[in-house]
């Protein structure tokens, strides 16, 4: 992650020479107080998958290249009761600044962040599976929230630590949080399917942006026009092959067969994510999903 530089000025000059954490925590330093204010907001938001909310707080340069459509649909958003549970428990996420510096018109704040272990609640929650939560009965979610609140006071609620950053800028007086998607590798998708069999298969966005370490994921859109049900799976190519090592297929629906009844049309959902080792001067890569059909 990364935060935000400050604009040079006479007074953040003399505020370069006091300790970074002064640099952050001074009581009466109302603007960095916006700037941590922006810090927690969007952490909180895009920890509830909240990217709704996340996405206003993002630089207009940067949502000059992604839609907010296109960011909601790659990071996966939460509604219902998980997004409740979801936002509970992003209530409790705690950030302690550790330092800013500050970059021509951007300001890079470093920061240790404690939050909790979602995966630990995955048998409370049903693996986090959206569908069976959000349609769980009233009283029964209210018994979710309520052990998770009775955990959390026993002192056995699971957190993680770490320390991360984030780079924000200051547009029209309000700190937003800077991915430089301009700057990120370009990720192409393309689909090839069968000549003579009956599936049609097409992503629902063509490209996207996206920077070292960041989770994004494709969603295909995939008919059976035929009138037999058939299986299919499929092989994945990454395009130029040397970038494929660099490119982690986190979550697949395709690996393995998929059955479709006739005149059937799902979407399928591959999550991926750049190595932080990607060689220098990579700027494109394409996905194409190659559809198998099962004998």
């Amino acid at each position: 992650m990364k935060i935000a530089n400050l604009l040079w000025s006479a007074a953040a000059a003399i505020l370069l020479v006091l300790p970074p954490y002064y640099l952050l925590s001074a009581p009466n330093n109302g603007g960095q107080s916006a700037l941590l204010r922006t810090v927690n907001s969007y952490l909180k938001s895009a920890y509830a998958h909240d990217h709704r909310k996340a996405y206003r707080l993002i630089s207009t340069r940067d949502r000059q290249i992604k839609s907010e459509d296109l960011y909601i649909q790659e990071k996966g958003p939460f509604s219902g009761f998980t997004l409740t549970v979801a936002g509970k428990l992003a209530e409790m996420i705690e950030v302690r600044p550790i330092g800013a510096t500050e970059n021509d018109a951007t300001t890079k704040v470093n920061f240790n962040i404690k939050l909790p272990d979602a995966n630990s609640l995955s048998a409370l929650l049903l693996d986090w599976d959206q569908d069976k939560l959000n349609a769980l009965p009233k009283p029964r979610q209210k018994e979710i929230l309520d052990a998770i609140d009775a955990q959390r006071r026993a002192g056995k609620l699971k957190f993680i630590e770490g320390e991360e950053e984030l780079t924000l800028v200051k547009e029209n007086g309000l700190w937003r949080v800077v991915f430089d998607w301009a700057a990120g590798l370009r990720v192409q998708y393309d689909a090839i399917v069968p000549q003579n069999e009956a599936i049609e298969a097409t992503p629902l966005n063509s490209e996207t942006s996206v920077r070292a370490n960041e989770l994004f994921t494709i969603i295909y859109r995939v008919r059976n026009s035929s009138q037999e049900t058939v299986a299919t799976r499929i092989v994945h190519r990454v395009e130029p092959p040397e970038l494929r090592q660099h490119l982690d297929l986190v979550e697949c629906a395709l690996l393995l067969p998929v059955k479709l009844k006739p005149g059937e049309d799902r979407e399928f959902s591959s999550t991926y994510m750049v190595r932080g080792d990607l060689p220098d001067g990579s700027k494109q890569v394409k996905v194409t999903y190659d559809f198998q059909v099962e004998k």
